[in-house]
């Protein structure tokens, strides 16, 4: 992870502090190196004392940054050929098959038959009912690693990332070999359904034997899961989690498929409804190393195997352990399987599908991927799938959990116009305060939100601060609309990096901070309103007023933590005057970095002797004092008369 800032001193005198342009900018993605703190700094000549703006993005492009914008938005330009290619493989198969229904309506309805895909259809918020056995696999040890690694700093948390992507890739790889479509990444959960489509020409007979395979193939993928997977050995040193577990639950049932989003451009696909809202209880039931069954689940896997050739564990009323299918006898022949892969006529309607897909990927995400693959053109690799994947990086940032627990699954339109209202209120404050929308999901207990501020490209030095606003916004949108609701904000770094492989994929984000923020948003005293940390509440208390709700003990910490609740801002004339006496004593102290001081200073000096402009690219880890260097630099071009453009975010104002 780095920091960056491109310096251009010219020799302009009489410049004044006005003079002194400096736009505040995102770190650009790159792979993180585990114990690096080094501030790299790129001095290069120019011949001429203007700097034109492509001569820029070249030499940007050159030190590794990537022909990049800032937060209007723009994705890099370069090999999006590449892009396009590697995108399927992050929405899930029921993205896949809508898109490509959209897009084919769509051609067939063009004038003249033309049938040409490249015409994009609008998305609307829908809501389509199927049959599912649904699936969640969850980590047991994850909270207990996570803490334990905190303690370590930030390099705690890219062992925790390295460690969970080696786990998670062999648990996503089964799943797709089975023939399972992976809804969601839950952290260190995962959502996995077998979906049939309503359909109205099928005997009752045929639709249970259809309902029934589903939930065996469900069944067969779990016990492989267990048999392959149900432990996981840690190889960290010093650490005292060895071993990671995983447990699962299946239900079964009718669900929703929702697709919910718009403005501005940011769209979500969720499961919801019974065979869902089943996996709360059955999965709580599971132990590590099981799997549990409901009841409706194995009502339906009756109709196809006989279940007293089945091993069962323990059975009571809320639930039944499946131990193994070893000895299953089927009644009657296996239905042939649906082919459910999506095959493309020609290129540009496969192109057309992608620009669907891409408003299902959060924008973090591709962001990074085309940042990485610019970078590893630059350094001349050819850079498959795994290999971005295996790319990470460290992030300070600022969760927001959200939970709305007033928004149920009662019925189709229920569901449909309450997700809709929720996620329209978050991606509006998310789009004002530039933050990022990561997850919108539903189950029995309502809807899960998650947000990040500070991961690229919209990342900024006062994130925190842009967190609580965002979370006041909300809370005060949601007040008159859901009975309830409740929210965690935590500051924290976290490692963000890619799991999976061909077929699904997802870039995930791993921190304690984030574990904090749902521990936050589940607790009493968030009931209508935002908790928050202590290391959130340091970073905005001169912004917003807080109220010290004292010590609380949180599942994964052994001592109790200290939270807050955001009230108000505090009022202008109070912030401005705070700021600008900061301001000053930021400015006028820096600490350290003799080097990198005298080589700024030195180009300075050229400046105001020569006709020849210096160039010179800072980069540093966040946290480092990129922005007192560049705030003293700005400093000292004013009092030498020097004119600077401090160029940030990628954009270049020349």
């Amino acid at each position: 992870m780095y920091a960056t800032n491109t310096v251009l001193p010219s020799n302009h005198d009489n410049a004044s502090t006005e003079d002194n342009k400096i736009l505040e900018a995102s770190p650009p993605s790159a792979v993180s190196h585990m114990g690096r703190r080094r501030m790299s700094w790129h001095a290069i000549k120019r011949n001429d004392s203007t700097a034109n703006e492509q001569s820029l993005k070249s030499l940007i492009n050159a030190a590794g940054v990537g022909n990049i914008m800032g937060i209007s938005g723009s994705l890099p330009t370069s090999n999006e050929a590449q892009l396009d290619q590697i995108i399927p493989n992050f929405v899930s198969k029921q993205v896949r098959r809508v898109c490509y229904q959209m897009c084919a309506e769509v051609a067939l309805k063009a004038d003249g038959g033309s049938q040409d895909p490249l015409v994009i259809p609008p998305l609307v918020p829908s809501a389509t009912e199927a049959f599912a056995a649904v699936v969640m696999v969850d980590v047991s040890g994850y909270s207990k690693l996570t803490a334990v690694l905190a303690e370590r700093g930030p390099i705690g948390a890219e062992l925790l990332t390295r460690t969970m992507k080696g786990y998670l890739d062999k648990i996503i790889q089964t799943i797709v070999a089975h023939g399972g479509d992976i809804v969601k990444f839950a952290g260190d959960a995962v959502i996995f359904c077998w979906k049939s489509e309503k359909a109205t020409n099928l005997t009752e007979v045929s639709r249970d034997k259809i309902r029934g395979e589903l939930v065996y193939k469900a069944s067969h993928c779990c016990l492989t899961l267990l048999t392959k997977l149900g432990t996981y050995d840690i190889d960290i040193e010093d650490c005292p989690t060895k071993i990671l577990r995983i447990h699962l639950g299946i239900g079964a049932g009718l669900v929703y498929d929702v697709l919910v989003g718009g403005e501005p451009g940011r769209w979500e696909h969720f499961i919801a409804g019974d065979g869902v809202n089943q996996l709360s209880q059955v999965l709580d039931l599971a132990k590590a190393g099981e799997l549990a069954l409901s009841h409706q689940a194995l009502k339906w896997l009756a109709c196809v195997i006989d279940i007293a050739t089945v091993n069962l564990g323990d059975y009571d009323k809320r639930c039944i352990i499946l131990t193994g299918l070893e000895k299953a006898v089927r009644k009657g022949h296996a239905p042939p399987d649906i082919e459910d892969e999506i095959i493309f006529k020609n290129t540009r309607q496969m192109e057309a599908n992608v620009d669907l897909y891409k408003l299902f990927v959060d924008r973090t995400a591709l962001f990074k991927l085309q940042a990485d693959i610019n970078q590893s053109r630059l350094f001349q690799m050819d850079a498959g799938l795994l290999d971005l994947l295996n790319l990470t990086e460290l992030r300070q940032v600022t969760t927001i959990f959200i939970k709305v627990g007033s928004l149920q699954v009662v019925h189709r339109n229920d569901i449909l116009d309450e997700s809709q209202r929720a996620i329209s209120i978050v991606q509006t404050a998310l789009h004002r305060c530039e933050g990022s929308l990561r997850q919108f999901h539903v189950d029995d207990k309502g809807a899960v939100i998650l947000c990040f501020f500070g991961l690229p490209p919209l990342a900024h030095e006062n994130d925190a601060c842009l967190g609580i606003k965002a979370g006041i916004e909300i809370r005060d949108k949601f007040l008159d609309i859901f009975d309830d609701f409740s929210m965690g904000i935590t500051t924290g770094v976290v490692s963000y990096g890619g799991v999976g492989s061909g077929g699904r994929a997802e870039y995930a984000v791993m921190g304690d901070s984030i574990n904090m923020a749902a521990r936050l948003m589940c607790h009493t005293e968030a009931a209508e309103g935002i908790l928050c940390d202590e290391k959130t509440y340091n970073l905005c208390c001169s912004d917003y007023t807080f109220q010290n709700l004292g010590e609380t003990k949180v599942k994964g910490k052994n001592s109790a933590i200290s939270i807050f609740r955001p009230i108000v801002p505090v009022p202008e004339s109070n912030k401005n005057k705070t700021n600008q006496n900061a301001a000053l004593s930021i400015a006028a102290e820096v600490i350290g970095r003799e080097k990198e001081r005298k080589s700024l200073l030195d180009s300075l000096e050229r400046m105001k002797t020569a006709t020849v402009s210096d160039v010179m690219i800072v980069k540093a880890d966040g946290g480092q004092g990129l922005s007192t260097l560049i705030a003293y630099t700005k400093e000292e071009a004013t009092k030498q008369q020097c004119h600077v453009w401090i160029v940030t975010k990628y954009q270049f104002a020349l």
